[in-house]
């Protein structure tokens, strides 16, 4: 339950970030890619990099939950993964450059799937030596 959790708050945020991406194109009269347009760009990148990275997130989140980690534990690596890519995004909008919430948006996303990664295959040997 608490992976459906996450993955709605992210659903929320990838259709807000898609209706940006649309509000953004019709402003520009940009029907498709980017139009050589920077906001767009911008806009289109916050869109696909929170695309890039949920699929695996929630894959490890619920594959984790479903292995009775504590679910003060769960709750953690949501609120972190979320807020990382809120501040990721926010980051991108604000600046083409980088940005210190883009910055901590990526390191916090990147050290909680690697996190929850080196979890996974730790403890898939650990049951394999049982």
């Amino acid at each position: 339950m608490i992976t459906l959790f996450y993955a709605s708050l992210l659903g929320i945020l990838q259709i807000a970030l898609a209706y940006k991406v649309g509000s953004s194109r019709l402003k520009t009269n940009t029907l498709l890619g980017d139009g050589n347009q920077s906001e767009v760009l911008q806009k289109v990148r916050a869109h696909g990099n929170l695309t890039e990275y949920v699929p695996i997130f929630l894959i490890l989140l619920a594959l984790i939950e479903m292995q009775g980690v504590a679910l003060w534990k769960i709750h953690v690596l949501g609120s972190l993964f979320f807020l990382a890519r809120i501040a990721h995004s926010y980051g991108m909008y604000i600046s083409t450059e980088s940005t210190p919430p883009r910055l901590i948006g990526i390191l916090v996303t990147w050290f909680t799937i690697a996190g929850m990664s080196v979890y996974g295959l730790i403890n898939y040997i650990l049951n394999l030596m049982m």
